[in-house]
């Protein structure tokens, strides 16, 4: 009965995502009828190239910073922890940041823009000095990888400020765009780049969802059971941060999503890591998708859609520390 119930969810759960996803094409500051798409070139044209890829942008991208919240509140048995935590997308930040300064943003060399591949590249380099920084001396690997991550934050986060300073108001303008998070990329590629990373990670993680279950007990009690605990921790390092890397570089940085939707995925499927994940994978595609289409409908001007995971993420976290003892938690982890 209990597996016939989950199963239920699970499919009311992928016909709302299918249906939110399909219908956030037809969203805009003026909504495209389906008699518009057949009758003229122009609505035709911006509904294929231009509003479908970014739904399935939206979609991938919400899927992706999911499952890297599921990943990583497990491993760090933190219910804040998200994708974003160990300076991925300081990186990410600081890169396309000087890419701004230097001039280089309009470039496009075999039709990747070179922002793109910058803040990939910043995103790899700070996940390369996290890993070094936490293996400078054996330890509790969580901890310092956690630290070592705070750390690459505060560094970037100062470049950054460097390159504000040093940067004309047009370039400070551009950055502070960037940063907020948005989905007007118009390369239809950039949701199959992250889809190609998003399903090794899904496959490694559902073949890895009992020592992930155990490593939420923590790790002598994981390694007693025969979890090789290091592996663990570093290949799930490795994947959920190249996977972060390549949302920042086409996305920007897109906050509270792997931290909100995990914990509605655990009022719905409970906490084992494997039901989690598909649940969160659904929930973290339909919530980015309704969320861009509400930025881009808003009557005004269109918001970046990080502003308004922002807004929705704020107000969600405050409800959990009125309702429950999380900051508790988060301590004790």
């Amino acid at each position: 009965m209990r597996a016939r119930s989950t199963a239920a969810r699970y499919a009311l759960l992928a016909a709302l995502a299918v249906v939110i996803v399909a219908a956030t094409p037809w969203l805009g500051p003026h909504w495209i009828t389906w008699r518009e798409i057949v009758a003229s070139d122009q609505p035709s044209y911006i509904f294929w190239h231009l509003r479908v890829p970014r739904s399935l942008l939206a979609a991938c991208a919400g899927a992706s910073l999911a499952a890297g919240g599921v990943v990583f509140q497990a491993l760090f048995r933190n219910p804040l922890a998200e994708p974003y935590t160990l300076g991925v997308a300081s990186g990410a930040s600081l890169a396309a940041a000087l890419g701004f300064l230097g001039g280089w943003h309009g470039w496009a060399p075999a039709g990747v823009p070179t922002l793109t591949l910058l803040a990939f590249g910043g995103a790899l380099a700070a996940m390369s000095l996290v890993y070094l920084m936490s293996r400078l001396r054996r330890g509790r690997d969580m901890a310092r990888l956690l630290l070592a991550g705070v750390c690459v934050a505060y560094m970037c986060s100062a470049g950054i400020l460097l390159v504000f300073f040093l940067a004309d108001r047009a370039i400070t303008n551009d950055i502070v765009i960037w940063m907020m998070g948005s989905l007007g990329t118009l390369r239809p590629r950039a949701a199959l780049e992250i889809a190609l990373v998003l399903v090794p990670v899904l496959a490694y993680v559902a073949y890895s969802h009992r020592a992930l279950d155990l490593l939420a007990f923590g790790d002598d009690l994981a390694a007693s059971r025969g979890v090789n605990v290091g592996r663990t921790i570093w290949t799930c390092y490795l994947l959920v941060g190249v996977l972060t890397a390549v949302i920042v570089a086409n996305c920007g940085p897109i906050g509270f999503v792997g931290l909100m939707v995990p914990h509605i995925g655990r009022a719905i499927f409970g906490v084992c890591t494997l039901p989690l994940l598909l649940g969160s994978v659904l929930l973290g595609a339909a919530f980015l998708a309704a969320c861009d289409g509400l930025a881009r409908s808003l009557p005004v001007t269109e918001l970046p859609v990080g502003v308004v995971t922002n807004i929705l993420g704020a107000t969600f976290f405050f409800y959990l520390l009125a309702t429950r003892d999380i900051a508790h938690g988060a301590a004790r982890s």
